[in-house]
């Protein structure tokens, strides 16, 4: 079976981010972040050497999930969600 490529997002507290990238139930890698200043390139970045590194094309990802401790008002999940929904689509 071929299963759809799923990105997830994990806030696991106020200075650690966590991104998976998964096929199925199956966890193909996974990177951690600290979230500070330069979070967006981080995050971009990271998502990116996720990607390459597993050689996957980034039209294969059919979902991108946010999960874990999210504070609405913290400038971090703006730009978590806005990176996912830019990716999403």
């Amino acid at each position: 079976m071929n299963y759809a490529m799923k990105l997830i997002l994990t806030i696991k507290n106020e200075n650690s981010l966590d991104i998976c990238l998964k096929q199925g139930r199956k966890t193909i890698d996974h990177d951690n972040l600290t979230i500070n200043q330069n979070l967006d390139n981080m995050l971009i970045a990271s998502i990116d050497r996720l990607l390459l590194r597993n050689r996957i094309d980034r039209l294969s990802l059919k979902d991108v999930r946010i999960s874990g401790k999210i504070r609405p008002e913290a400038v971090s999940t703006m730009i978590i969600k806005a990176v996912g929904s830019a990716i999403g689509t």
